[in-house]
Parts: structure tokens; C-alpha cells; sequence
């Protein structure tokens, strides 16, 4: 694909991410796409045959950047606990911008195939991220090094089915932001050691946290 066809492919991502996440997958039609980039339909339907193709591509695109940024995370020399919070904070970015309520709720009446791929994603990113952080963790003490990994994982996957599933989020008189955030301290609170706990604060005082 030349440069010039990938920043085309881009703008409409942009746009579609844009719309599906305000006015929702059902209420978005091609024309809406296209009128608001200032394009031609034949030239939206030359990188996307239909809005179901827009959708899933859109859906793709965004989980692979979502795993290379955190990919990115866990490569960096940055301490585990700085870690956690960098990628729990760009996933609430994303989650904000364009995993919306309109948008859950929209895929899991139109198109729950894509419900599904977001929830099986979410879990195994969760669990990569968190194998590598805390086997960190323990390595430079800043994670109990008798902190049961795989309990703590089943716990953690009951709380996300309970209080973090999209479908719960939807109903909610919370946010995934709040979600996260308490999750995250109770984690940080249980997991640590003193001194985990001690650059965990540090942190939180400079505003690298949920809050």
C-alpha cells in the first residue's frame, strides 16, 4: 500500500473510531463517513466494501496498537510498578476515546462477534501484562515474593467478569476509568512490598495514576 493510500486508511479509522463511538455502530452509516471526511463514497468503498469490513478492520486496528504500545511498556527499562500504571492509564485512554458505552452497546446488538474478540482480548493482554510485570516485580522486590501469581489471576478474572465486563459497564453507575483505578489499588495494596508500595505513592503523588 503506497503512503498516500495509508494516510487515506488512516483518516477514515480516525473517522469511523469518531462516529462509531459517539452515534454508535447502528446509527453510523457509510454516507456519514465519507460526507464528513469531505470524500467520495467510491473512494471509501475502494479501502472498505461495506461498513461491517470498516468495523472489523477499525476493531483490529485498534487492538494492535493497544498491543504495541504495551508491548513497548514491558520492553522499557521503566521500574514494574511504573509499568502497570503506564498501561492501565493508555488503555483508559483508548477505553475513553473509543471503547465508549454507545459503542459496547452497539456492537453487542449489531455485531456480537466483535464483543466477543474485545473480551477475549482484553483477558490475554491482562495476563501478559501482568506474568511479565510481576515476575519483575520480584525480581527487583518490589512484588511479595510470595505473591501467588495464578490465584491472584482467577481473582482477577472474577473481578473483571463481575465489574469490568463491557456488558456490566453499560448498566453502570461507573466508569471503566473507576474500575480500573480500584482494582489497581487493591492490587498495589496486596501485592507489594514496602518497597513496591513506597514508589506506588511516589507515583500517584506525580500523577501517573488513574486519578
Amino acid at each position: 500500500m503506497s503512503e498516500q493510500n495509508r494516510e487515506i486508511r488512516e483518516r477514515i479509522f480516525l473517522k469511523a473510531k469518531e462516529k462509531f463511538a459517539t452515534s454508535g455502530y447502528g446509527k453510523t452509516s457509510m454516507d456519514d463517513v465519507a460526507g464528513e471526511l469531505g470524500m467520495s463514497k467510491k473512494t471509501l468503498y475502494k479501502f472498505f466494501p461495506t461498513k461491517l469490513k470498516l468495523a472489523e478492520m477499525l476493531v483490529e486496528h485498534v487492538l494492535t496498537e493497544i498491543n504495541r504500545r504495551c508491548d513497548a511498556i514491558l520492553a522499557s527499562p521503566l521500574p514494574a510498578v511504573e509499568k502497570l500504571l503506564r498501561i492501565v492509564q493508555m488503555i483508559t485512554e483508548q477505553q475513553q476515546r473509543f471503547v465508549t458505552r454507545t459503542l459496547l452497546e452497539s456492537l453487542r446488538s449489531h455485531l456480537p462477534h466483535l464483543w466477543r474478540r474485545i473480551e477475549a482480548f482484553r483477558r490475554e493482554r491482562m495476563r501478559k501484562n501482568l506474568e511479565v510485570i510481576l515476575e519483575q516485580g520480584k525480581r527487583d522486590g518490589t512484588v511479595r515474593a510470595d505473591f501467588n501469581r495464578e490465584m491472584f489471576f482467577h481473582f482477577l478474572i472474577g473481578a473483571i467478569n463481575e465489574g469490568i465486563n463491557p456488558e456490566v459497564l453499560i448498566h453502570s453507575s461507573y466508569s471503566m476509568h473507576d474500575a480500573l483505578s480500584a482494582l489497581i489499588d487493591i492490587f498495589m495494596n496486596g501485592a507489594l512490598t514496602a518497597k513496591g508500595r513506597e514508589q506506588y505513592q511516589k507515583l500517584k503523588a506525580a500523577n501517573l495514576s488513574l486519578k
